[in-house]
This record gives structure tokens, sequence and C-alpha cells, in this order.
């Protein structure tokens, strides 16, 4: 299923002993565009404190009901590595995090997610070599990008196209295939969904991306639809093939 990054945000997350917090944030990466993990806010049960979940974790999703349960005790999830809210995570915090969980690192591999393109678990312990490969990570939080007023810039190749309201993701890879873009004055009311081959780069110092489209190209995949499409109504096989690069 397709859902946006957006209806994550109040998930409950529940351990297999009982109920852990709520989806505060999720964190992207940027090279290969998919969710790796979930920031969990633990609330009442652990005040102040902020903990990261991964898809190889995950036992059931059910986003219509926003619940998501892991495979964890709260002992686990109480002990385990927390992080700096709004922090790029460093190759060190993610192999910290793997090595309790005994998750085997994605970075190993030429998938999505090592070997393959499913978050999966593996009974192959890595080497601390592997553990340590590719020291600069790709990961970054989708609050940061996205958001009415404060959502990164995007320009085309001849002007502003918009800013990042949200994002769009499937929960089988947990693979990013659109940025949802609010088109503001310049299209008031209308909506661009950007899919990760049109971004030639972001600049994380001024809060831009810049794409290989012209303001005609936008404009001719602008939509009024609120709900920017139906997320049902597009195969997941065909997403990647629906790039507006192509038109």
């Amino acid at each position: 299923m397709l859902y946006k990054a957006s209806s994550l945000e109040s998930c409950i997350v529940k351990a297999t002993d009982g109920e852990l917090g709520k989806v505060k944030d999720l964190y992207f990466d940027s090279e290969k565009w998919v969710v790796r993990y979930l920031v969990i806010d633990t609330l009442k049960w652990l005040p102040g404190l902020q903990v990261l979940v991964s898809p190889v974790s995950f036992d059931n999703v059910e986003l219509a009901d926003k619940r998501i349960s892991i495979l964890a005790t709260r002992l686990q999830i109480e002990k385990s590595p927390s992080i700096e809210e709004h922090r790029p995570l460093s190759r060190q915090m993610e192999t910290d995090l793997h090595t309790y969980y005994g998750w085997t690192p994605y970075w190993i591999g030429e998938g999505l997610w090592g070997n393959g393109d499913r978050p999966t678990t593996s009974q192959t312990k890595p080497t601390e070599n592997e553990l340590n490969e590719q020291e600069r990570p790709f990961l970054r939080n989708v609050n940061e990008l996205k958001g009415q007023w404060t959502g990164y810039t995007v320009n085309g190749l001849d002007q502003k196209i918009g800013n990042v309201v949200d994002f769009v993701f499937d929960d089988d890879s947990w693979a990013v295939h659109y940025l949802i873009v609010d088109t503001g004055d310049w299209l008031p009311g209308r909506k661009v969904m950007l899919p990760p081959e049109a971004i030639v780069s972001i600049n994380w110092a001024t809060k831009e991306i810049s794409t290989n489209l012209t303001s005609e190209d936008a404009k001719v995949e602008a939509t009024e639809r609120n709900s920017i499409l139906h997320l049902d109504e597009i195969s997941i096989d065909n997403l990647r093939r629906r790039s507006i690069t192509n038109k």
C-alpha cells in the first residue's frame, strides 16, 4: 500500500508486551530514497526519550488504523540507544543501534536493504569492517524537509516550483516514490508529485532542492486535488516509471 508520510504521524507503536508511544518523525535515506527508521516519542512512559525503530523490526503494519507492531519488548526499547532530535544520524549511532538489536546493516550490499529490496532479518553477522563501511550516511529526518511554509524550496530549471509538504512511500520496501510539492503563489491551490529521479541535488545548508524540470513540466503535472492522487489506484510496480522527467 502507498501512504503519505503525514499519515504516520501519531500512529501508535506497540511492542510485544505493551504500547511504546507514537510516531513523531521518519529518517529517510537521501541517496536510495528509502525510509530507514521511525522516530518514536515514548510520551509519559519514558518522558523526554525518543528512540528509533527500523522496518526490519516491524511485525504488523496497519496504517489505516494508525497502529504498528514491532518485534521488541518494552525493556529492549528502554535500553536501546536514543537520539538527539533533528540531528543527522552518524554511522556510529546506526552501528550501535544495529548491533544492539542484531539487525543486518542495510548499507552492506547493493539492494535497497543490504542484499535485498525489502527489510528482512538475517542470520549472517556482519564483520567489524562491514559495520563501519560508508562512514558518511545519507539520512535526514522527514520533518526537516516538509512544511507548508517551512518546507525545502524546490527549484526548476527556470524558476521556483514550490515547497515540499509531504512524502509518498510504500509499506513493502518502504521506498520513497514522490515528494509532494505545494506550488504556493505560482499556481495557487495546486500541487506537484516530484519523483526522486527528477532531483539533481539537495543543498542542506540553504534548504533548497534542484531539479531537472522546467516550470512547464511542473505545470503539466500539477493537480488541484487535495488528496494529490488516489494512492490505491497506482500499482507499486509501475511507480518508478511515472517519472515526470519522461514527459
